[in-house]
């Protein structure tokens, strides 16, 4: 059987084979090579399309799956930008929007009327091709985490723009063609309705399930839904699905934190086979049979292709200048900015369909996406990759690891969720501990901690979170979890507080006091009533004096984890000096959206918390020093969070302290009723 009858390969099973093996070891030679990941993908595509080897085609099974790796690509770019950075910068997003479609369409514009002779409909075509562009090189932005940078939030701001002025235009030239007419009022009149319901439904109905189901799938397959919901929609009112995906992510944003489960399981989904196929299939789609020695057709590609290059990067030159950005972000702002792949097939193809282009015209277009897909990844690596090596660089090596005192299973997916929250992906493993007190129920309670050490294990597993289990049996739970700590070299424990029915005084003086006492790493205890991503306001209370040391640094750096993964307003109320010191630490909670209150006694501090309700957070930074003025507010503060009508999620923080101090030994008699309290 010759080569000509074995290919193209037309089998669902070899056609698998051969694409899966393609999407592992492409990038593993890229990375040898140093050769970006993303360009070898188009063009080994290419290389094995219907223009060269012939070797695969685009079948509907690849076409289907390569079209919802673009939309995976729109959702996680709206989903890991930093919504309140992209509302300061939303001026910017516009501007930059505008210029990076208007200058290149101007300049392409001319280029085809004067040099290429071609018509006026089909030369403003080709500019909105040249102007619009696809964020196909963001994976290497999230790749190396700057996702929430300016000039990343400025630039996918502005690829939303310039895909709907590329829209709208192409729109115009269609209907004024012959095709179907267009009612530019009543257009935008549908984009208006459908961005405000897509606004206010989302989160609304997100909220609610994810308050109501606690399963971590069921939110993955909620998530796909709506996703699949808003890029129908936005292909019904005539935009591209890929602003349904875009839209999507950004609505999502605040309820899918960086560091959960969820979000590890979307990447992995989206990154690992539906994000490759898009870009072999970007390939696929690239005919190159035919097009060498017409140099027609090479002559209007090189006019194109530079004119669309410098008029992007005179845009990115201007952006970098006027914000005062590195060059790298000029790198970076330019290199999202110059690939043209989804917006520039669709509408070519849509052309093609309509008479405005023919074939040298499509090809042309065909081999633009080649190159500029080539071109913008290898420049957005090399400014990504610098800019992370100068950030890198900037953050001193740490060795930390963190200790998780794990109870009943009601309360364990909210602790791990605050664990996972606060991990540092720089730092050690996570230790999963769970005590049972020696006793007459001993064995049962050892095996009940097999099953939630597993179940923790699981949930740490599926946000990639190396996760140690240690199932203790011990006569005192103070000096258990203070031996697990040393054992295991921890310099934080994150425990869950009781219901505020079954705790009272006794829990702050034979817990929480002898675990300040004799751990001297940073203590967070929480007790939450709806899921952390559906929190909307966090409240701060920092009773003071504090010592602004690196303590209480880290102490608001777990605060501003906390905070960026919510994503909501976030305030601080205390005296004069402890709110300086929360100032001082020069930390941006929220990307901004926080305020500073000083109030003068620890009566207002309870005022404050009269206001909250149960979809707040509230989180007490705690003395060490129980004796202090401070150690006392905050004993007031304790007493208060317990009574019966406060109904709102608590987080008390305790800052690591230097020194360990004396601790005397401890004489609790009623050890299994303080653990049993934990486990309610």
């Amino acid at each position: 059987m010759g080569f000509q009858q074995l290919f193209p390969l037309t089998d669902c099973i070899w056609i698998s084979f051969v694409v899966l093996t393609l999407v592992l070891f492409v990038p593993i030679l890229c990375r040898k090579l140093r050769f970006p990941q993303i360009a070898g993908l188009i063009v080994t595509g290419t290389l094995l399309g219907p223009g060269l080897l012939d070797v695969l085609e685009i079948t509907p099974e690849l076409s289907f799956f390569s079209r919802i790796g673009l939309l995976f690509i729109m959702f996680f770019a709206g989903l890991e930008i930093d919504l309140e950075e992209m509302k300061r910068n939303k001026v910017w997003g516009i501007i930059f929007g505008l210029l990076t479609f208007a200058i290149p369409w101007g300049l392409c514009y001319t280029a085809c009327i004067t040099l290429l002779k071609l018509s006026t409909h089909t030369s403003a075509i080709l500019a909105c091709i040249m102007g619009s562009h696809t964020l196909i090189s963001y994976p290497i932005i999230s790749r190396y985490g700057l996702g929430r940078r300016q000039s990343v939030t400025i630039s996918v701001a502005g690829a939303l723009v310039a895909i709907l002025l590329a829209l709208v235009i192409y729109a115009i030239m269609m209907s004024t063609s012959g095709g179907e007419s267009f009612n530019p009022l009543w257009f935008t009149l549908k984009i208006a309705v459908y961005v405000a319901a897509v606004i206010v439904i989302y989160p609304r109905i997100a909220r609610n399930f994810f308050q109501t189901v606690t399963n971590s799938f069921s939110h993955f397959l909620f998530v796909m839904i709506l996703l699949a919901l808003s890029c129908g929609c936005a292909q019904v009112i005539g935009l591209d699905s890929i602003v349904g995906a875009f839209l999507a992510g950004i609505v999502l944003n605040r309820y899918i934190p960086k560091s959960s489960p969820l979000m590890n399981r979307l990447d992995f989904v989206g990154g690992t086979l539906f994000v490759p196929l898009f870009l072999l299939g970007t390939g696929l789609m690239i005919d190159l049979s035919g097009m060498t020695g017409n140099w027609l057709f090479l002559t209007a590609f090189a006019v194109l292709f530079i004119i669309g290059t410098l008029g992007k990067w005179i845009v990115a030159l201007f952006v970098q200048k006027a914000k005062g950005f590195k060059r790298d972000d000029r790198l970076i702002i330019f290199g999202l900015s110059e690939s043209h792949a989804a917006g520039a097939l669709a509408i070519a193809m849509g052309a093609y369909a309509g008479g405005l282009m023919d074939n040298a015209t499509l090809s042309t277009t065909v081999l633009i996406v080649l190159f500029s897909c080539i071109f913008s990844n290898i420049i957005t690596e090399n400014g990504a990759a610098s800019l992370h090596q100068d950030e890198q660089s900037d953050v001193p090596a740490q060795d930390n690891r963190m200790l998780v005192m794990l109870t009943g299973s009601n309360t364990l997916q909210a602790i791990m969720d605050t664990a996972i929250t606060l991990y540092d992906r720089s730092d050690r493993d996570m230790v999963g501990l769970y005590i049972t007190v020696n006793g007459e129920h001993a064995p049962k309670y050892l095996q009940d901690g097999k099953g939630r050490l597993k179940e923790a294990q699981q949930i740490a597993a599926s946000a990639d979170i190396p996760f140690i289990t240690h199932n203790r049996l011990g006569n005192n739970i103070i000096d258990s979890i203070i031996h697990a700590s040393n054992e295991f070299e921890t310099n934080a424990i994150i425990m869950g507080l009781p219901l505020r029915h079954s705790i009272d005084l006794p829990y702050m003086e034979n817990i929480i006091s002898p675990l300040n006492d004799g751990f001297h790493g940073q203590i967070v205890l929480q007790r939450f009533v709806t899921p952390i991503n559906t929190i909307r306001r966090i409240v701060v209370l920092v009773p003071g004096p504090v010592l602004q040391n690196d303590a209480f640094e880290k102490c608001m750096e777990s605060i501003y984890r906390i905070s960026m993964a919510i994503g909501c307003a976030i305030e601080f109320y205390g005296k004069d000096q402890p709110i300086s010191a929360v100032r001082g630490t020069g930390l941006n909670f929220s990307s901004g959206r926080v305020s500073y209150n000083e109030v003068s006694e620890t009566a207002d501090m309870h005022w404050v918390m009269s206001g909250l309700h149960n979809d707040h957070l509230l989180m007490i930074v705690g003395p060490r020093d129980a004796e202090s003025h401070a150690g006392r507010s905050f004993r007031h503060l304790y007493e208060r969070i317990h009574m019966p009508e406060t109904d709102f999620s608590t987080m008390l923080l305790f800052p690591e302290t230097q020194t360990v101090k004396g601790k005397e030994e401890a004489t609790l008699r009623t050890e299994r009723d303080f653990l049993k309290m934990l486990r309610m």
